[in-house]
């Protein structure tokens, strides 16, 4: 299991109006590679924290979050990435 964090750092929108507005809450990879989405948010802050389990290789860090139902908006203007190899319990 490969483990993505993504942090998207917002301008000109609130996290919360983002993942309201924006998010697809049934994201395409979901099933396809994509295990598991797990979303952090100060509604009122300018970043999201998103982790994603993928069963597969993690995509490049765009690919990632279009494929995770969170795509990129004018109001997005830095996505930061980190990945590790994570073993399930």
């Amino acid at each position: 299991m490969h483990r993505q964090v993504l942090t998207l750092t917002l301008d000109g929108i609130t996290a919360g109006d983002y993942l309201a507005w924006v998010r697809d809450p049934e994201p395409p990879a979901l099933g396809l590679g994509l295990h598991r989405v797990d979303v952090q948010a100060d509604p009122l802050g300018d970043t999201v924290e998103v982790v994603l389990w993928w069963n597969v290789p993690a995509p490049a860090p765009i690919e990632a979050t279009r494929a995770a139902g969170l795509p990129m908006t004018a109001d997005m203007v830095a996505v930061r990435e980190s990945r590790e190899l994570a073993f399930a319990a």
